[in-house]
């Protein structure tokens, strides 16, 4: 919630959205140092500072010098925009789709989100804010029944609409408005769309994850090889057919789920690299790993040591919840029991695909076993790739980044996620759900969507604006020397990586 000092909101800065003037945000506060603010003037600077010939050009060119801009609207920026919004920062947030949409086509009947609903777009770090799940519930008449439900867990298709619903009560989200460049102009940024042109200080970009497909199927997508992402966009699969589904985590289980529930005469093999179906680490202590103390501790460690870590702990972000092995496990055992299981189900473990080809209008898949390095092969009519997601780096983005300073091919992100760059740039990019390796496994997920933003959020003003309620841990993984040093998350001793990543 918004920083107070007796107990109540601040509702000055919340009064002052629509009267401080944008030179002269976040100048007054001490720490941390705003990114709006103008200083030392460098010599080598490369782009001027306002003046009266750059006022005078955007004044003829009417267009408004916004704090800041969001590019993509999913679930990472509408969060922000949701936090921002008692904030006196101008905000603004561009999306080239006509409406907001969180992977529509793995939206199952039986799919669950993998965490805590309270982990949405500000609970965490704003409980009273008027865009969270419970005030959702309430103003629908659910809050009742969720509650009184045997799980706090909620669907998917439940949590998209709660996405729909705070989306269509903030006034900051322009829908249709594809990005098509960003260019670093004076004071601020140029954003270009098709339809129109922006002038920002600030860029948040946040334009999501694509499908990751292996080399050898990506000149062969069509109809019958897709991506999970596009299951409920095509055609289901019928009792004919024989279909393959690759990829062990949750959307291939939940797909394998699908598939079983709507037909017993459909043949499916369930191919995985893995050496099992492992099930997602769902218990309270590892949940640990998913807290803002945890993610700065992580940030501030050697880059080998944070993909250790993260390799370490994948199954902690990428398994099958458990209540779905169960229930899958349960229709295999049941039609064991009534003979429909023989010949019509199996699974392929330890198995990466080598290639595919067309054959007698059917899919012929070369597979190569890891442990024993043999190859086999099986004839399908459908291959479902449920391969998992990478982040989206669009042409904008790949400009942006051409300054920025790399650490092993990744751009250095500071605290705040912004990018850090090698040469003068006239403010602030901040990156969403493209640090996994620089701000831990959180980045990509739900976990710490709110936190993240309410830092971003503290970052563009300059000072504190969101209450730090997340110093405390259960887990003690190490002991500074000093109160300062833990409350930076400092971490400088050459256990930390036994602690954090390994038994």
């Amino acid at each position: 919630m918004p920083v107070s000092t007796d107990g109540v909101q601040d509702l000055a800065i919340a009064d002052a959205q629509f009267t401080t003037p944008p030179a002269a945000i976040g100048q007054a506060a001490a720490h941390p140092k705003s990114h709006f603010s103008n200083e030392a003037k460098d010599p080598d600077r490369i782009y001027t500072t306002a003046n009266d010939k750059n006022l005078h050009e955007l004044k003829e060119t009417s267009v408004e010098m916004l704090d800041v801009i969001g590019i993509g609207i999913g679930p990472f920026n509408l969060s922000l925009a949701a936090l921002i919004e008692p904030t006196p920062l101008r905000a603004l947030f561009l999306e080239k789709r006509d409406a907001l949409f969180w992977h529509p086509g793995l939206a199952l009947p039986n799919s669950r989100l993998q965490v805590s609903p309270l982990k949405d777009c500000v609970t965490l770090v704003d409980p009273t804010s008027p865009y969270s799940f419970l005030n959702y519930l309430a103003l629908h008449g659910r809050l009742y029944s969720f509650v009184n439900k045997r799980n706090a867990s909620t669907s998917r298709r439940e949590f998209i609409e709660y996405y729909r619903w705070v989306a269509g009560r903030l006034n900051t989200l322009r829908f249709s408005e594809d990005v098509k460049d960003v260019i670093p102009f004076r004071d601020g940024y140029r954003i270009s769309t098709n339809t129109t042109t922006y002038m920002a200080r600030a860029v948040v970009v946040g334009v999501g994850v694509e499908p990751k497909i292996p080399a050898c199927a990506r000149s062969l997508l069509c109809g019958t090889v897709y991506h999970a992402a596009d299951y409920l966009e095509r055609q289901l699969p019928c009792a004919a057919e024989h279909v393959l589904v690759v990829g062990g985590g949750q959307s291939g289980a939940e797909i394998i789920e699908d598939i079983l529930t709507r037909s017993v005469s459909t043949q499916i093999t369930w191919a995985t690299s893995r050496s099992n179906l492992f099930a997602i680490d769902d218990n309270s202590f590892v949940n640990e790993a998913y807290t803002p103390a945890y993610s700065r501790r992580f940030h501030a460690l050697p880059l080998q040591q944070r993909r250790d870590i993260v390799e370490g702990e994948m199954l902690t972000s990428d398994g099958i919840s458990v209540d779905l092995c169960s229930r899958l496990y349960e229709m295999l055992y049941e039609r064991s029991v009534d003979g429909t299981l023989a010949d019509r189900f199996r699974v392929l473990s330890s198995v990466v695909v080598k290639d595919i080809t067309s054959h007698n209008k059917r899919w012929r898949v070369d597979l190569d076993e890891i442990a024993t390095q043999r190859n086999s092969c099986i004839l399908v009519d459908r291959i479902v790739l449920a391969t998992g997601f990478q982040p989206r780096t669009p042409p904008f983005l790949q400009a942006l980044l051409e300054g920025a300073c790399m650490e092993d091919g990744l751009p250095v992100l500071g605290p705040d996620y912004a990018v850090r760059f090698s040469r003068h740039m006239p403010g602030p990019i901040y990156l969403q759900n493209q640090s996994r390796v620089q701000h831990g496994l959180q980045s990509a997920n739900l976990s710490l969507v709110a936190y993240r933003n309410s830092q971003i959020i503290d970052s563009l003003l300059g000072r504190p604006f969101y209450l730090n309620t997340s110093a405390r841990q259960m887990i003690e993984v190490c002991a500074p020397s000093d109160t300062s040093e833990r409350e930076a998350g400092v971490v400088a001793r050459p256990s930390t990586r036994q602690v954090l990543g390994s038994t």
